[in-house]
């Protein structure tokens, strides 16, 4: 029963939160620390015992909050589908279609390194050949059909041929094309960063200088209009001064609306 509970869990389309996630808590989170701080301690290590501290010699709440290490064998299931841990394309030759282009060399060959640096493969040129097989054989499979409609059937198969290698050639592009796509949102990232930056550095200068305007025109109120307590006409000078104040900072308020 509870084998068949867990395979439901499995593969419902919208599954339920594990139920190890109970053992996130304040209290085993701090042991936890307390624990990886006494490690650290008796192997004399600088931040690294923290990966060499082993899940298994954990009490089981705690292990929960210890990340395994990441697979690389086996299958996983999203959304009640099965996918592979290593996303490899399949082979051509393994699923019996003819390959019409070259392989990359084996990665265990010791004259290649284990990412094949050595040997590229020029896809836009056979991508190229494939187009112009393309229209030879269509144009090949008109000219069947207008003489013996019934001898299509080879032809077709080669048409297939053509597609399926042309569309294999192209799903080699997705890892290169994941990278590129990963390294223009970072640029993006980077240049709106900048320019926020640069905004904020326009907007103190503009600040600064608003500033700088407010305390000449108060000495030029203080100096125009005198604000010595002792005059009879320090309070009409206060006045002005407030009131100039006033319109500067009603001012300063507009300010960031003009960017």
């Amino acid at each position: 029963m509870a084998d068949q509970h867990q395979s439901n869990l499995l593969a419902s389309a919208f599954p339920a939160p594990p139920p190890f996630y109970k053992h996130f808590t304040p209290e085993n989170v701090k042991r936890l620390r307390e624990l990886r701080t006494e490690h650290q301690d008796a192997r004399g290590d600088d931040g690294s015992s923290r990966r060499i501290l082993d899940p298994s010699s954990l009490p089981p709440e705690l292990s929960y909050l210890v990340s395994p290490r990441p697979p690389t064998t086996g299958a996983y299931r999203i959304f009640g589908d099965s996918y592979d841990v290593i996303d490899s394309l399949p082979d051509l030759h393994e699923q019996g279609i003819e390959q019409l282009y070259p392989s990359g060399p084996d990665v265990s060959d010791a004259r290649v390194d284990g990412t094949g640096s050595e040997w590229t493969l020029d896809r836009a040129f056979y991508l190229q050949k494939i187009a112009k097989s393309l229209l030879l054989n269509f144009l090949e499979l008109v000219g069947i059909l207008s003489v013996d409609p019934s001898q299509y059937g080879r032809k077709v198969e080669d048409l297939r041929t053509l597609f399926v290698n042309a569309h294999h050639l192209l799903n080699e592009y997705r890892p290169h094309q994941a990278r590129e796509t990963l390294i223009l949102m970072m640029e993006e990232q980077l240049q709106r960063s900048r320019a926020e930056t640069e905004g904020i550095r326009r907007m103190k200068e503009k600040v600064e200088g608003i500033l700088q305007d407010i305390a000449r025109d108060i000495d030029r109120t203080i100096s125009s209009h005198g604000l010595d307590e002792q005059d009879e006409f320090g309070k009409d000078g206060k006045d002005a001064a407030f009131k100039e104040q006033r319109r500067v900072w009603e001012t300063l308020k507009l300010e960031p609306g003009a960017l």
